[in-house]
């Protein structure tokens, strides 16, 4: 799949969560959460990042930008999941997910 389709579907169909990565053969990952986030059907559900780009500055650039999460690759699957839990159930409502270092 790439960026601009992903866009048009989240829009239709409103998923609960987005697992975005960075880099897709269309557009790059960063633009398509700035698409996700200024537009009002996608502007709210929460965006994962995942990507093997583990620099503290992308993370952070990227949560500023409107992610819920960035998490590297490998996932670390407890974390993975404990993120998407509390995704889901407001518990990190606010709260941003950052790197967790091996």
């Amino acid at each position: 799949m790439d960026g601009a389709q992903g866009v048009a579907l989240a829009r239709e169909h409103r998923p609960d969560l987005i697992l975005l990565d960075l880099y897709l053969p269309d557009i790059s990952g960063e633009e398509v959460l700035s698409q996700l986030r200024q537009a009002k059907e996608t502007a709210e559900i929460p965006v994962f990042i995942i990507s093997a780009d583990a620099t503290s500055g992308q993370a952070e650039r990227l949560l500023a930008a409107g992610a819920q999460a960035y998490l590297t690759k490998p996932l670390e699957v407890p974390q993975f999941l404990l993120a998407i839990e509390q995704a889901l159930i407001g518990v990190s409502k606010g709260r941003k997910i950052r790197p967790v270092s091996s």
